[in-house]
Parts: C-alpha cells; sequence; structure tokens
C-alpha cells in the first residue's frame, strides 16, 4: 500500500514538472526583452563603427588638405642664394605638417619628393601615412585604418596663359599726401611697379598679357578703339570716350549699346592694352597723375572688355599698328579656353562720385554703385578673379571694393606704404592660384 502511494506521488510529481516545462515552453514573457538587448548590441556595434568611420574621414580629409598646401606651397618657393637661411623645399612642406601637428605622419623615406624639369618647372610629391586606432570596430577584428595618401603639385606657370587688367583710380583725390610722405599716386606708382616686377619676373612674357586701365570721370580708350563698336550712338561723331548702357555682362561687347562722349584724351590717362614688357609696364605705370573725380562702374566695365573675345578686332588692329606684340593675335581668349588665368585688380581710394557736375555722366552715386556691382558680379561669373583694393577710401568705396572681390582673401584695405604689399600679395596669389593639383 506504502508503494502504491509512493509510485503516486511520483507519477504526479513528473507530470507537474512535465506540465511546468511545457507551460515555460509556451510562456512567451520576457521574449522581447532578450531579442531587444540582441538589437541594442547590433545597433551599438553599427553605430560605432559608423562613428569611426568618421573619425577616420575627417582626419583622412585634414590629412589630404594639409599635404595639398604644403605642395602648392613649397612648388611656389623660390631659392635665393643670397640667403643661406632660406628654408628648403622640405622644411617647407614639413612647417605645414607641424603646424597641424601632423608632423609624425611624413617621416618616412620618400614622404617627400621634389623634382626639377625645364619643360614643366618643380613638381612637389608627398606621401603622408597614418593609421587610426578604432574604438569599435576592433570588436569586429579591426584595430586599425590605414590612411596611405598622395599629393602631387607642380609649377606649369610656363603652361598658363594670364589675362591681367588693372583698373586704378587717378582720380583728384589721389593727389592727397599720406602719412607715409608720399602722395597716394606716388604709392599707387609703387605698388603697381611692384606687382608687374613679380608678375614678369616669374612669367615668361608672351604668357602674360597686362592691360592698364586708369580712370577718373572717364576711361580713355587706344586711338581708334572706339570705332570697332557696332552700336554706337554718334557714330559720326568723333568724341574719343564711351558710356554703356548694359552693365550686367562683360560678352558679346563689341556690339553691347554705347554711347561717344567727349573727354580729356591726355596721353597718361588712356588705357594701355596687352602690355608684355616690364619697360612697358613701367613707363606707364611712372606717368600716371591725379585729376578729375571718380567713375568706378565705368573703369570697371571698360576693363571686362580686355576679356571678351568679342573684342579681338579692335586687339588684332593694334597689333597690326605695332601697338601690341604679335604674340598676342587672338586674344582675348575663348571663355572656355583651357590653362588661361582671368584676374582684375581693381584699386580706389574714393568712391563714385561723377554726377551732378560739368562731367556728369550719371544722376547719382547710388546707380554708379549698382553699376559697379553688376559689372563685378558679370567678371566674376565668367571666372575672373576680382581683387578689391580699398587704398584710404572713405566707408562706401570701401564696402564696394570689398563687395566686388571675389572672396574675402580677395579684398584689401590699405594705407599708405600698405599698398605695395598688397599688390604684392595680389601677384604672389595669382601666381599660387595658377598652380594646379595633377594629382
Amino acid at each position: 500500500m506504502v508503494g502504491q502511494m509512493t509510485n503516486s506521488r511520483q507519477k504526479k510529481t513528473r507530470a507537474g514538472a512535465v506540465r511546468a516545462l511545457s507551460a515555460f515552453r509556451r510562456d512567451e514573457d520576457g521574449a522581447i526583452i532578450v531579442f531587444s538587448l540582441f538589437v541594442f548590441f547590433i545597433m551599438i556595434v553599427v553605430g560605432g563603427i559608423a562613428v569611426d568611420m568618421m573619425r577616420y574621414e575627417s582626419e583622412r580629409v585634414r590629412l589630404q588638405g594639409t599635404a595639398d598646401r604644403a605642395a602648392l606651397a613649397a612648388t611656389m618657393l623660390r631659392g635665393n642664394p643670397n640667403n643661406p637661411d632660406a628654408p628648403s623645399v622640405e622644411e617647407i612642406v614639413r612647417s605645414y605638417f607641424e603646424a597641424e601637428g601632423l608632423g609624425d605622419y611624413i617621416s618616412g623615406e620618400n614622404s617627400i619628393v621634389v623634382s626639377e624639369s625645364v619643360e614643366t618647372g618643380r613638381t612637389v610629391t608627398i606621401r603622408p601615412t597614418a593609421s587610426m586606432r578604432t574604438s569599435f570596430m576592433r570588436l569586429s577584428g579591426v584595430n586599425e585604418l590605414q590612411m596611405n595618401l598622395l599629393s602631387e603639385a607642380t609649377e606649369g606657370l610656363g603652361e598658363i596663359r594670364f589675362e591681367l587688367v588693372m583698373v586704378v583710380d587717378v582720380s583728384g583725390s589721389m593727389g592727397a599726401m599720406t602719412a607715409s610722405g608720399q602722395t597716394r599716386i606716388q604709392e599707387l606708382r609703387n605698388a603697381a611697379n611692384v606687382f608687374v616686377e613679380t608678375m614678369f619676373e616669374e612669367i615668361p612674357a608672351e604668357f602674360v598679357a597686362i592691360t592698364i586701365v586708369p580712370y577718373d570721370s572717364w576711361v580713355v580708350p587706344p586711338a581708334g578703339f572706339t570705332n570697332h563698336f557696332t552700336n554706337v550712338t554718334n557714330p559720326d561723331s568723333n568724341a574719343p570716350c564711351i558710356d554703356f548702357s548694359v552693365w550686367d555682362t562683360v560678352a558679346n561687347s563689341i556690339n553691347t549699346p554705347v554711347t561717344r562722349h567727349n573727354c580729356n584724351t591726355a596721353g597718361w590717362r588712356t588705357v594701355r592694352p596687352m602690355i608684355n614688357t616690364l619697360e612697358a609696364a613701367q613707363d606707364v605705370i611712372n606717368d600716371l597723375r591725379a585729376a578729375n573725380t571718380t567713375s568706378i562702374d565705368l573703369g570697371v566695365r571698360f576693363g571686362g572688355l580686355f576679356f571678351d573675345p568679342t573684342m579681338r578686332p579692335a586687339i588684332d588692329q593694334m597689333i597690326d599698328n605695332g601697338q601690341i606684340s604679335q604674340d598676342f593675335r587672338g586674344l582675348p581668349y575663348d571663355w572656355n579656353e583651357p590653362l588661361v588665368y582671368r584676374a582684375m585688380i581693381l584699386m580706389t581710394d574714393g568712391d563714385n562720385c561723377c554726377f551732378g557736375q560739368a562731367t556728369s555722366r550719371s544722376p547719382n552715386r547710388d546707380q554708379q554703385d549698382q553699376q559697379t556691382v553688376q559689372a563685378c558680379q558679370a567678371l566674376r561669373a565668367r571666372g575672373v578673379q576680382v581683387y578689391g583694393v580699398a587704398f584710404e577710401a572713405p566707408p562706401v568705396g570701401t564696402a564696394l571694393m570689398e563687395g566686388c572681390a571675389s572672396s574675402p582673401g580677395h579684398f584689401f584695405n590699405s594705407s599708405g606704404a600698405e599698398l605695395s604689399a598688397a599688390f604684392r600679395s595680389i601677384a604672389t596669389h595669382i601666381q599660387t592660384s595658377a598652380l594646379r593639383l595633377t594629382r
């Protein structure tokens, strides 16, 4: 009897255990927690990988940018045999990396290679290498990510053609004295000479055409230049100067509506297109003087003519007359011509004020300012780099130069002898910008 009762209890116990196991198997309470923990772990891993990749890409971009800037700067370096302490190409490159805290990344053999060629000039190749330890990817077995980069810059200035236009203020206020003890016009001569010396020192004469556009109340074109325009009011007049009706484009200029006007045609006021020798440029610059009022808008718009290929008939006529070198037949280049660098240096010491006077050509300054801005925008839209230089100018003129400039880095606010430093900086910037990263 006792044995039967024991067996019965055992059977009941086993049955209860089976029922409990069966119930546990069917019970889904808490299952979602396990799944959620699994998904959460996957999210952490995937998000961590994304964080590692963002860190990697940020460092890679910083390293590549430093290498590119260093390559360009080192390519532009000019040796000075009279200065034994002048930095070498390698030192220039390393200084860029050290400044960014990346000096260890160019310590390997052949990380900096410099080659010189008569055909292409200097080539600087930089191969920085680095590795970044991962924080999350190591969970999948990736402990570090490698960076093996390449930056190479070739000087190549011999292949670049430069179309440069200097639009300079020669109005009466340029006769004022500066703190340096010279007049503003004297400081302008100094600065413009620095610019042309720097350009012709580095670039073969046949590859650079510098046009000098002096402006005051009017801009005086070269003799016969106006005759090439096809849409002229008073076409039979002998009035030498022109004014424009269209300001928001610098294309198709030869067919744009213009009006003839009388003006003072003193030789020092006359535009000198496409100069290609230092001596000729200096002769024009050193003859600049100061007189009359200020038409910045007219200076910009007239300067833009010398980037516009439709003006070739006027340029060709001057070539035929021996006024321009034969090297420049076919200029201005087509807008889409490769390896052409176009820049305008626009300088003023005042603001637009050619209105309400005997020499008036605009009803008010606001209209002149608007026309100036439109002409600058049209130049920039065509790829012309516009450098704005305010030389001891009032706030309105300073703001206009800043607004005309292609970027904040293209704007200079100078006084006194600082003008020469600004023009030297512009010449260097033009040469540096003309370099190209080849890889």
